[in-house]
C-alpha cells in the first residue's frame, strides 16, 4: 500500500517502461480480497478514507438536493429496510445511512463508506417491498464490492502513471480529495460490476424473507421508465447505472429467477409497499422554485431572480444554472451548506483554484451581502468572476457568476446585472400552487385504468399513468379487480 509518499519519474526514451513499471508497482501495493466478491480488488484507500469520503459527499449530496420529509413513515420504512439488509451484507460494520432525495428524477445510487439514496422519483414507479429492496440491495452491493473506491484508485493510479514529469501521490489525508463531492457520482460502473451488484442485490433479498426475482422488476420498471423518459438530466439509473443487453433478463436466466406464484405472500408484499405512497409528491415541487421563461421564484423563500434573456437555463436539484449562447459566460443560484456568510467566505478563500481578488458589502432586498471578486482555474481554462452571497433562511445563498477571463470585460455587465437582480417577492403576491401528487386507491369495483383517468388525460399522461402502475400499453382496457391498489395522478 502506497501511503504518504512522493513517487518522482524523469522523463526519458524510457518513459513507456517506466510509467508502466510505476502502475505495476502501484497495483501490487494496492490489492485485497474483497468480502462480498471474493476477489481480489485493487485499491488505494483504507476502510477509514472511504468512509470519510461518503461523509464528506454525503453533506454536499443533502444540501444541493435536500431529504424528502413530507412523509416520515415512509422514508423512516426505507431506511429501516436498507439497514436490515445492510446488516446482512459482509461489510455490517459500516456507518451506513438511507436517504430519500427531495428530487424528481428515477434513479438510485451509493457513495463509499455506506452512504445509499434513492429519489422519490423512483419511488414512485415501484410497487412491492421486494423491487425496493432489490434496489437498495443492488446499490448496498456497491458499496461491499467497493466498485466507486475501486474506480478510485484505477484512475488516481492512471493519473500518477501518465504524468510522467513531477508525479505526486498524497492518498495519507482522505480530506485531500474531498473537493470530488458530488463527482463520486459520476464513476460510471462497468458491466461486470454492474451484473456483481445485481447478482450481490439477490444474495441480500432473501436474507430479510424477501423475493429476489423483485430485483429482476425492479431493473425492468427502471428500464422501461428510462426508455420512456430518456436518460439526460443531473441523475438518472441510465446514466449512472448501464443497462446493456437487458440486464433484468439476464439476471434471470444467470440466477435462475422465476416470478413468485404465491398470490398471498406477493399482495403482503404489495400492500407493505405501497400503502405508503399515498401523496407522495410527483415530478417537480414549485414551492422548491418555478423557472418561468428567464425569471426564476422562489416562492417559499421570497425571493426572484432574473436570468440573462437568451441564455440556455437548465435547473438540478435545487441549483439553477444558465449559460450564454457563446458558451462562455455562466451564471449559477445555489444554496451553500454553510449558515452564515463568514463561514462561506472562509470556504471559497481556502479554495485552492480560486484567488480572492477583491471583497465588499452590498445590500440586496434588504439583506447585507457579500461580493468577492475572484479569477481562478476551471477545468484549466482561466476565469474570473464574482460571488455574491446572500443570508436566506438560516442559509446562504450563492449567486456565482464567471466568465472566461478574455471575455469578462465584455460580458461583466450582462451577468452582474442579472446577479444583483435578486430581490424579494411582494407580499401581495400568490403563492406558487403546490405540487402534483401521487394518489394512492383501493378499487371497490372492477374497472379499468383508462376509465379511471382523467377524460382530458393526453396520451403522454394515459403512458405515464401505465407506467407509474407498471402495466403494459395495450392493457389500458383490461380490467382491474376489486381489492387492487392503483397508483392516479392527483393535480394540485
Amino acid at each position: 500500500m502506497v501511503r504518504g509518499s512522493t513517487l518522482i519519474v524523469r522523463r526519458s526514451s524510457h518513459y513507456t517502461a517506466v510509467t508502466l513499471g510505476l502502475a505495476l508497482v502501484l497495483l501490487a501495493s494496492g490489492c485485497a480480497t474483497n468480502p462480498a466478491t471474493g476477489q481480489s480488488q485493487f485499491t488505494l484507500f483504507t476502510e477509514a478514507e472511504e468512509i470519510e469520503l461518503g461523509l464528506q459527499a454525503d453533506r454536499e449530496m443533502v444540501h444541493t438536493f435536500g431529504e424528502y420529509r413530507e412523509n416520515p413513515e415512509l422514508t423512516s420504512y426505507v431506511s429501516q429496510l436498507g439497514l436490515a439488509m445492510a446488516a446482512r451484507s459482509e461489510r455490517p460494520d459500516l456507518p451506513w445511512s438511507f436517504r430519500v432525495l427531495d428530487d424528481e428524477s428515477v434513479n438510485a445510487f451509493a457513495l463509499p463508506g455506506g452512504k445509499v439514496y434513492v429519489t422519490r422519483g423512483l419511488l414512485a414507479y415501484l410497487n412491492r417491498e421486494s423491487q425496493l429492496a432489490g434496489v437498495l440491495g443492488h446499490e448496498i452491493g456497491h458499496v461491499t464490492a467497493r466498485h466507486s473506491i475501486h474506480g478510485l484508485s484505477r484512475d488516481l493510479a492512471l493519473s500518477v502513471a501518465l504524468e510522467a514529469g513531477l508525479v505526486l501521490l498524497e492518498a495519507e489525508e482522505a480530506s485531500e480529495i474531498a473537493s470530488l463531492g458530488l463527482g463520486l457520482l459520476f464513476l460510471k460502473f462497468s458491466r461486470n460490476q454492474e451484473r456483481q451488484a445485481d447478482a450481490l442485490a439477490v444474495r441480500y433479498a432473501p436474507r430479510v424473507g424477501l423475493d429476489p426475482y423483485g430485483t429482476v422488476e425492479a431493473l425492468r420498471i427502471l428500464s422501461r421508465v428510462g426508455g420512456a423518459e430518456g436518460s439526460a438530466g443531473f441523475l438518472s439509473w441510465l446514466s449512472t447505472h448501464p443497462d446493456p443487453d437487458r440486464r433484468w433478463q439476464r439476471l434471470a436466466e444467470e440466477a435462475g429467477l422465476e416470478p413468485d406464484v404465491d398470490a398471498v405472500g406477493r399482495a403482503a408484499d404489495q400492500e407493505r409497499y405501497l400503502g405508503r405512497l399515498d401523496r407522495l409528491v410527483l415530478g417537480p415541487d414549485p414551492r422548491h422554485g418555478v423557472l418561468e421563461g428567464a425569471v426564476y421564484t422562489h416562492f417559499k423563500d421570497g425571493f426572484r431572480v432574473d436570468f440573462p434573456s437568451g441564455w440556455n437555463l437548465e435547473r438540478e436539484g435545487r441549483t439553477v444554472g444558465a449559460a450564454n449562447p457563446q458558451e462562455d459566460a455562466v451564471l449559477f443560484l445555489l444554496r451553500g451548506p454553510e449558515e452564515d456568510i463568514e463561514t462561506a467566505e472562509e470556504a471559497l478563500a481556502s479554495d485552492a483554484d480560486l484567488n480572492i481578488e477583491g471583497a465588499g458589502w452590498e445590500t440586496l432586498a434588504g439583506l447585507p451581502s457579500r461580493r468577492l471578486e475572484f479569477s481562478g482555474d476551471l477545468d484549466g481554462t482561466a476565469v474570473r468572476g464574482v460571488v455574491l452571497l446572500i443570508p436566506v433562511r438560516s442559509s446562504i445563498l450563492k449567486l456565482i457568476a464567471l466568465s472566461e477571463e478574455g471575455v469578462w470585460s465584455s460580458r461583466e455587465q450582462e451577468i452582474l446585472r442579472a446577479a444583483r437582480s435578486f430581490r424579494g417577492v411582494a407580499s401581495g403576491e400568490a403563492v406558487a400552487a403546490g405540487p402534483t401528487r401521487l394518489r394512492l386507491v383501493r378499487l371497490r369495483r372492477p374497472t379499468t385504468l383508462r376509465q379511471l383517468a382523467p377524460s382530458a388525460a393526453t396520451a403522454a399522461e394515459l403512458e405515464s399513468l401505465m407506467l407509474l402502475n407498471n402495466m403494459d400499453p395495450d392493457r389500458l382496457d383490461e380490467t382491474l379487480q376489486a381489492g387492487r391498489w392503483v397508483k392516479l395522478v392527483e393535480s394540485p
